[in-house]
Order: structure tokens, then sequence, then C-alpha cells
């Protein structure tokens, strides 16, 4: 039987990242798009391969805080899935329960990134996402986002944690946000802590509200913690207690924001499951955050526990 502190079920990508020359000239960049001409060759500063996905993210994040994590995933054969299983483990993210698929290959993800900003391409591949977690144990799953055929491994998740007495924690992907509440109802009914950026939290319940109202709602769905993020007004809490709770962001030098949200709760999931105030908590994730986005990437500056702790006693 295989113990962990948390296990994280989700997709791990890879994300290509291609810094553009600044001084071309040839593409159009503005305040919401970017816009090249057909035909036209353009330079990039270099690139940069980093591991990605909601899951893969959290489970590193966690692990470098101190937690004994495992990842669950669906990997094919092909090289940029062994470079993924090269990364995870030297994170020190247990690799046992990943799915070995010959058939499938690695999402990948680009990231055309200029003055700050960025746009990005996914490739997603279609996987069966049937995992087999009875020979496991931990005190909490952590669901995160994955492919279109994710609705039957939601439920098997579900009734996991049910046989097992698990807690769930929730960070929905592009795929949940979209379907909307009423597809994601059972497991955040079941759920003891979800995250959602402002964005997510109006798709997901057709609401335009403001950040107290959309965290009532949410809550009203079952999750007895909710965290909003809000990029530069920073996060917002309502837990158990209904409680209102609000962290501002942390300053810091910002050059790329990919993975921030991630970075975010996978520190905040970190303290929480240490007992650490819900306060305490957004601090650590506000942290976690402003130290991704000094890097290029989602897990280049994720904090090691002595990191976190030198830096909340700075």
């Amino acid at each position: 039987m295989n113990d962990f502190d948390v296990i994280c079920l989700g997709d791990a990508t890879i994300d290509i990242f291609l810094p553009l020359d600044s001084d071309n000239q040839n593409y159009k960049l503005n305040e919401t798009e970017i816009s090249f001409d057909l035909g036209d060759k353009f330079l990039a500063d270099g690139y940069k391969l980093f591991l990605g996905g909601i899951a893969s993210n959290v489970a590193v994040g966690l692990s470098r805080l101190g937690k004994k994590v495992a990842l669950v995933t669906e990997l094919g054969e092909d090289e940029l899935s062994e470079t993924i299983l090269k990364k995870l483990k030297s994170e020190n993210v247990s690799t046992e329960l990943i799915k070995i698929n010959g058939k499938a290959q690695t999402t990948l993800s680009v990231i055309i990134m200029s003055q700050k900003k960025h746009i990005l391409f996914d490739a997603h591949n279609l996987k069966e996402h049937q995992f087999n977690l009875e020979n496991s144990n931990s005190s909490w799953l952590f669901i995160a986002g994955l492919g279109e055929k994710w609705k039957e491994t939601y439920e098997s998740a579900l009734n996991f944690t049910e046989a097992k007495n698990i807690k769930i924690a929730f960070a929905p992907g592009t795929n949940q946000v979209q379907e909307g509440k009423d597809k994601i109802a059972k497991v955040l009914d079941k759920t003891e802590i979800v995250f959602v950026n402002k964005t997510e939290a109006q798709i997901i319940l057709e609401e335009t509200g403001n950040i107290e109202n959309l965290l009532k709602s949410f809550k009203s769905l079952g999750p007895k913690n909710v965290v909003i993020t809000d990029g530069t007004n920073g996060s917002y809490a309502l837990d158990s207690d209904s409680n209102f709770f609000h962290q501002e962001i942390v300053a810091s030098e910002t050059v790329e924001t990919t993975g921030a949200g991630d970075a975010y709760a996978a520190a905040f999931f970190a303290a929480f499951i240490s007992n650490k105030p819900i306060q305490e908590c957004m601090r650590w994730g506000a942290l976690n955050s402003s130290s991704v986005i000094e890097h290029i990437g989602a897990q280049e500056g994720l904090l090691t526990l002595e990191e976190m702790e030198k830096k909340l006693n700075g």
C-alpha cells in the first residue's frame, strides 16, 4: 500500500516557451492581441522547455514544500513523456501511479512571448484517463483538469475517496470550466477546498457579481472552503465558517505569468493541510505565486520549504 500526503490527479504536459526577438518589428503587439503576417519568419531568443499541467505543477509545488506526493496521469512512450518522468523523479514526485499508454502522445503547449505578454497554443491528445488507485492511500486527492474524457475518471475518483475516506481539493481545468457547474456538481459537493480564478468562477457560475457574491455562490454548491484569485487584486477566500479573507499580492518583477495560479494553489494547500490559519495559507500562496512569475515557466520559481520560511520571516 502506497501512502501519500496528497495524490494529484490530472494532466502533465510539456511547455515550450519561445521568446520573440524584441528587435523584430514585423509582428504587431498591443494590449489585447499579437499578430503576424503569413509567410514571415521570426527569430526567437532561444527556447525553453518545461513541465506543465495543473496537476503536475501542484505536485511539484507540494513536494518542494515537504509533502509526500504522487502524480496520477497518462503518458505515452515518446521522448517528451520520458522527459516528464525524469523531471518528476528529480522533484521527488512519485511516478508509481502514472499510466503509460503506447498509443498516447504527450500534451504539448507552445507559448510565444513578447514584452511580458504571451499567447499559448495547446496540442491535446485524446487519452482514456483510466487509472487504478486501489492499491494507494492518501490523506488528500487533489483533482485537477483533464482532457476530453474526464467525466468517468472524476466519477471513479469520487468512488475512491468515498471508499477510503479521503478528502478532496479541486482545481478545474479548461474543459471542466467550460462545461459549467452542473457537470462538476458531484465533485464540488464533496470538495473540502476549491481553487479558481475570478474569470473561471464567473464562467462556471454564469455570474458576473463581485468577489464576495462569487465566493458565496461557489460555497452554496458544496465546497467547504473556496479560494478565488484575481490577478493584481490579490486573492479572496471563504472558509468553512463563511469567514471572508483577502490577501494582497506580493510585489515582484514580472517576467512571465504562466503557472501563477497553480503556484498559489500548491502553497496555499501545503499550508492548509499543515493546519495553518487561512490568512497564513493565503500568504504562502501569494509568496509562491510572486516567486514563479519572476521566472519563465510554471515550476522554475516554486519555493522550497526553507525558502518559504525565509520569506515568511523576512
